[in-house]
């Protein structure tokens, strides 16, 4: 999903196959690829440990995991990478390393392969592949909850045991190209446009923007720009990405996007992810603008839901279009303050979510209705978001439903850090 181009990887090989299937070939290392021979692999994994950053594909990282998906064996350069002392990485849940909404995510995979047979595990890990392969590189939070960005590899094992791999990436992962689309930038004007359902877009500006650039040299306008920027980022870093990421920004607007069909997603975890993002984004930006002294400037947010168009149409920039995203434009300019607006289609996602048992285990919420406003709370938190269904004129709209969401804590609705949390099973 990143504009810089790299040769393919293969970030998931899929469990070996069962004993019957392969007793007519030559046993296979879950390391090494199969056209090794059997004494050249055992002969190897006597040798020392090796690691090298020679050539531009070699992972140089490695963890170690057991089929609790707890991490065994780190190598030096992994402790390094991720700033953590070897007998504090070795023994802690592979989750702890992900950004919460990549853990939640991560911790239903995990409970659903230990209920796969042999056949079924097999198509589930070509699933993961699939939806690995959109992304390019994907964030590991440090032992300070500092993102680090790598490309990750792994080798998963039939009895859920694996080998993780990782190579750090330096430079910008925000403004993202997804697979397919980059060999159309930096060329001739061209129009290469594809459809996808069910979009989020999260759309994140600042008001009172222009009475402080008008009251404020513009120095100051590209300094509260900037925090506001760094915020945003630090959030979708730290909480979601791959799952969610900053598409675009212009001006004081921030678009961020969760669950579009380039894009690797969730789709039973998307309201959750996209709540928690809009939450925790707007309640750092307004920090930060508080600390600035710009009292009078906070954060709108709209979150819209629906069908959007994607591609390039001028040989420059990877874009989205659509009502989808009007509508998210829309929706921020009624926000009220420290609340977050979201049309009535994101809503009902939310509360499907927030019940289905299945999916949220300790995440799930219960849903006390009272017509027409009603309470989420979730018991896992402690946090309620209490919902408020209002209607309004919406230009280009005509009369349009939507909800106003006021979470008093902000985000952190998925912290993944909580007793019973995301590395629990």
């Amino acid at each position: 999903m990143i504009q810089r181009v790299k040769p393919e990887l293969n970030p998931l090989i899929c469990p070996v196959q069962s004993e019957a299937k392969l007793e007519n070939q030559a046993p296979v290392c879950p390391f090494m690829s199969p056209i090794q021979s059997e004494a050249k692999w055992k002969h190897e994994e006597k040798e020392p440990e090796v690691e090298t950053t020679d050539g531009p594909d070699s992972f140089c990282c490695r963890l170690q995991c057991d089929s609790k998906h707890v991490i065994q064996e780190a190598s030096m350069l992994a402790c390094a990478l991720l700033r953590y002392d070897r007998q504090d990485l070795v023994g802690r849940p592979i989750l702890d390393l992900m950004p919460p909404a990549v853990a939640l995510v991560h911790r239903k995979m995990f409970r659903d392969l230990r209920q796969c047979s042999q056949d079924d595990l097999s198509r589930a890990a070509k699933q993961i592949k699939s939806n690995m392969s959109k992304c390019r590189e994907f964030i590991l939070l440090d032992s300070h909850h500092d993102p680090v960005v790598c490309d990750v590899s792994v080798d998963l094992r039939s009895d859920l045991s694996s080998t993780v791999l990782l190579k750090e990436v330096k430079g910008n992962y925000l403004h993202t190209v997804p697979r397919g689309f980059e060999k159309f930038i930096n060329s001739k004007p061209c129009f290469h446009v594809k459809e996808y359902d069910s979009a989020v877009c999260i759309m994140l500006d600042i008001a009172g923007s222009t009475e402080f650039a008008c009251a404020h040299s513009s120095r100051d306008m590209a300094k509260l720009l900037h925090n506001v920027y760094t915020a945003v980022n630090d959030v979708v870093a730290r909480n979601a990405f791959p799952y969610a990421y900053i598409h675009e920004v212009v001006g004081d607007s921030v678009l961020i996007l969760v669950s579009a069909g380039f894009m690797v997603s969730h789709p039973s975890s998307t309201a959750l992810i996209s709540l928690d993002v809009a939450l925790e984004s707007q309640r750092q930006v307004d920090q930060r603008l508080s600390e600035l002294g710009a009292d009078g400037c906070w954060a709108r947010v709209g979150i819209g839901m629906g069908p959007i168009s994607a591609g390039v149409v001028d040989g420059r920039n990877f874009r989205i279009f659509g009502e989808t995203v009007h509508k998210a434009q829309r929706l921020e300019s009624v926000c009220p303050r420290s609340k977050v607006v979201c049309c009535t289609g994101f809503l009902k996602l939310l509360c499907e979510q927030m019940q289905e048992q299945g999916f949220s285990g300790p995440f799930v919420s219960n849903l006390q209705r009272h017509t027409p406003d009603f309470t989420l709370m979730s018991y896992r938190t402690g946090q309620e978001c209490n919902v408020e269904c209002l209607r309004t004129d919406m230009k280009g709209f005509g009369s349009v439903s939507y909800a106003v969401i006021d979470c008093p804590c902000g985000g952190k609705l998925l912290d993944s850090h909580l007793p019973g949390g995301a590395h629990s099973f």
